[in-house]
């Protein structure tokens, strides 16, 4: 759903969480968070998803004021190098905050940044779950509006779009979903834009369609990402997070050589 959401907002198929920085905004807090509690730390298991989501809306709040110009509607082009620039700020801090940390939580570290989906529990699951599930609620609710802010700026305004505050609402239930989901899941980049393309190639540009192709979607890519991991690559040690990388990666580079074209 929220490559959804980050794809209408930008108005780009390139859109995604990783591209604008979220997932970095939110892994600097996550990795602040492992490097100063103990894993199995109750305060670390009920607020980690709040604090990264914190970190997420702190970035996405940043990118918006960098790309932002008064007066003028933002520029795609400006919020995604905008966010690339921050997420690599926000990945070299995560590397130095790594070097302090000792080994075992060094390795829980590089687990979740891998993305590997393991070392999460019912408690975890039971304290994001109903906010998760209350963030796509509040999406899907919005679909109407968004698919008015799919259009150009001026046939928005002219429905009676407010632009500026459906923006603003967009990217803040965005980067709540990815924060709750890489709370729990790890670093997946890759696979917002995966789901939402693939999803638009073959559905009308109707949220209210969208948003649950996308999620299950979304949701056989991970399953099948980890099958596979666990299956076939017994012993390899590939993180799910790796191996939806090198599939998203070149398709990622073959939107971009569409867009060119």
């Amino acid at each position: 759903m929220s490559g959804v959401l980050l794809q209408t907002f930008t108005r780009n198929p390139l859109a995604d969480s990783g591209t604008l920085g979220i997932n970095a905004g939110a892994g600097v807090i996550i990795t602040l968070a492992i490097s100063k509690l103990e894993v199995t730390d109750p305060f670390y298991i009920r607020y980690l998803p709040f604090i990264a989501t914190f970190g997420g809306m702190m970035t996405v709040a940043l990118i918006y004021l960098i790309s932002h110009q008064k007066g003028q509607a933002i520029s795609p082009v400006k919020l995604i190098i905008a966010g690339v620039t921050l997420s690599t700020i926000l990945s070299s801090s995560m590397i130095a905050i790594t070097g302090r940390v000792n080994q075992n939580k060094l390795t829980y570290v590089v687990s979740w940044l891998a993305g590997k989906i393991t070392g999460n529990n019912w408690e975890s699951l039971a304290i994001a779950g109903p906010f998760l599930l209350l963030f796509w609620l509040l999406t899907y609710l919005r679909s109407h509006k968004l698919n008015i802010l799919s259009l150009n700026d001026e046939t928005a305004l002219g429905l009676g779009l407010h632009l500026k505050r459906e923006r603003q609402i967009t990217l803040l239930l965005a980067s709540a979903l990815v924060a709750f989901s890489l709370s729990l899941a790890g670093n997946i980049v890759f696979i917002g834009m995966l789901a939402s393309h693939i999803s638009k190639r073959f559905l009308p540009s109707d949220h209210r369609l969208l948003f649950p192709a996308a999620m299950l979607l979304g949701a056989f890519i991970m399953t099948g990402a980890d099958t596979i991991t666990r299956t076939f690559l017994i012993g390899s040690s590939v993180p799910t997070g790796i191996l939806i990388s090198i599939i998203g990666a070149p398709y990622f580079l073959y939107l971009m050589y569409q867009q060119k074209k």
